[in-house]
Formats: structure tokens, C-alpha cells, sequence
């Protein structure tokens, strides 16, 4: 269970203790031209990051990709963990300010699906100062960019994102940056 979790939430629980693995290296594709298709992509991805803010976890659920859900042992028990692992971050003094997201990095049309790489910037208060992290969401949209769902990749091993995502080799995720701390 706490592979979906961290499979989920994985840029918050960079500060909770969730194995980490360097992400490999690669040059991201420009595909701005084509990202304004697809309205709908960042208009979720924020609303995605808008409750991990406001600590909507059934928000966050709903907008996770069905296979991390199924991974998690369905949609209540991720809900549960999701909420039980947030609740001990807090705990320990770890709580989001904020989290913006960027136009996609990629956009990947692939077999019946749409696969688009989101780069998100997240602020957190944790022990020791407020801290600005880079991350990636990977959004998957069955229907032609109508509707899209999500998979956390920050910090994840090719492996925990593999479960989820077998064709993950065509996407070039970013590597994994270190936490920047931006006040005291």
C-alpha cells in the first residue's frame, strides 16, 4: 500500500520517508505547440494540485490514474492510506503551501492513450525551514485529451512507475531535483 501512496502523492512525501531511486536523465520534447489542444490537461492537473493543498483526498482519488487505484487496493483503501500518511507527514511538521504546475514538458500519443509529462512546482513547510520542490506529474487521458487522470512521478524508481505505466521508456521524465529551502 504505501507504493500506491507514494505513488500518488510523491512529491509531499519526498520529506516522508518514501524509498527514492534517482530518476534517469533525459532531454524533455518541446510539444508546446500541440499542449493548447489539450485545455483540459492543465486545467486538471492544477485542480489536482489545488487538493493536495487543500487536503481533498477524495479529489485527489478521483484525479489519480485508475491503475494506481487498483495498485492500492481500490479507491478506499488508497483513500484511507493516502489520508492516514498525510495525516503523519503533518505530524512531523509537513505540511504544502502551495503547488503550481507548468505547461507539459512532452505530450505522447501512444496506442489508445495520451500520455503528457506536467512539471510542478511545490512549497513546503517542514522541521527546518519552507522548501520549494520540482516534480512531474504524468497525465493519461483515454479519451482524446477530454478527461485526464494522474500519476505522480517525482522521485520515483523506473520500477514503482513501471506497475502503473509500462510504456513509461517513451517518456522523458525529468530527473529528480534536491528540495531547495527558501526560508528559515
Amino acid at each position: 500500500m504505501k507504493s500506491a501512496v507514494c505513488i500518488l502523492l510523491g512529491s509531499m512525501l519526498m520529506f516522508a520517508g518514501c524509498n527514492r531511486a534517482p530518476q534517469r536523465t533525459s532531454q524533455s520534447s518541446n510539444s508546446k505547440v500541440t499542449a493548447d489542444n489539450y485545455p483540459n490537461l492543465m486545467a486538471r492537473a492544477q485542480e489536482l494540485m489545488d487538493a493536495v493543498a487543500q487536503k481533498n483526498y477524495a479529489k485527489i482519488v478521483d484525479l489519480t490514474y485508475p491503475k494506481v487505484i487498483e495498485v492500492g487496493g481500490g479507491r478506499e483503501k488508497l483513500l484511507a492510506a493516502t489520508t492516514d500518511e498525510v495525516k503523519s507527514m503533518e505530524a512531523e511538521g509537513v505540511v504544502i503551501i502551495s503547488s503550481k504546475t507548468s505547461p507539459p514538458s512532452q505530450i505522447l500519443h501512444d496506442a489508445d492513450a495520451i500520455f503528457a509529462v506536467v512539471p510542478v512546482t511545490t512549497k513546503v513547510k517542514a522541521t527546518g525551514g519552507t522548501f520549494q520542490t520540482e516534480g512531474s506529474l504524468i497525465g493519461i487521458s483515454s479519451d482524446g485529451g477530454a478527461n485526464w487522470t494522474f500519476v505522480d512521478a517525482t522521485g520515483k524508481d523506473q520500477t514503482e512507475l513501471k506497475m502503473v505505466l509500462p510504456n513509461l521508456d517513451k517518456l522523458n521524465i525529468p530527473p529528480e531535483k534536491a528540495p531547495v529551502k527558501i526560508a528559515g
